[in-house]
């Protein structure tokens, strides 16, 4: 986005945390440029997106966990039979570089990207997707966590039984209790199910 010059404020980008980020590139590149050059500039864009994370997610040894504690909490999650599946605005080879990286395809379930599905958060696809992939036919065995607005949006959207924010990420409480989370847990770690 700065390579294209587009000024963007805190406060705007903030409504656009956990959306698929290709939708939230269009978005901003649509106010900066004529409609006719727009899908060229699309592509540029996309690809110089796709090229930085790239060189973040695909060769950067550095990236770790949010908390050393997760595979922990999730291992004792699935040997009670909860199932975990992740869900993410990135396209599916980011995701799926971020999750080998971590080693997270040991210990989860699933995983699905926002280019998987016709709409991004807070549109409910990605988590029926998951139910679906999983065969759980009912919302209301289903706790979404996330640390975004859209987040708990999504998991309300898919009606759902619990939308859990978490503050390790992107929002703060104030953000978050806007969109009347279940609760609000300082870490993921602090699940307790």
């Amino acid at each position: 986005i700065r390579d294209f010059n587009i000024p963007i404020k805190e406060k705007e980008i903030e409504k656009w945390h956990g959306a698929n980020k290709y939708e939230v590139l269009d978005n901003f590149l649509k106010k900066q440029c004529h409609e006719k050059h727009f899908n060229q500039q699309k592509k540029i864009l996309h690809d110089n997106f796709e090229k930085n994370l790239k060189e973040k997610y695909f060769f950067n040894d550095s990236i770790s966990l949010i908390d050393a504690k997760v595979p922990e909490l999730f291992t004792k999650m699935r040997s009670s039979g909860i199932k975990i599946g992740l869900n993410t605005g990135y396209s599916s080879d980011i995701q799926l570089a971020i999750i080998k990286n971590l080693k997270l395809d040991e210990i989860v379930d699933d995983y699905v990207a926002s280019d998987m599905v016709k709409y991004g958060r807070p549109k409910p696809f990605m988590i029926q997707k998951l139910m679906m992939n999983n065969n759980i036919d009912n919302p209301n065995l289903v706790i979404k966590v996330g640390d975004t607005p859209n987040d708990i949006l999504e998991g309300k959207n898919a009606n759902c039984r619990e939308s859990i924010g978490v503050l390790s990420g992107a929002s703060n409480r104030n953000i978050l209790e806007k969109y009347k989370p279940s609760l609000i847990i300082n870490n993921i770690v602090d699940l307790d199910i």
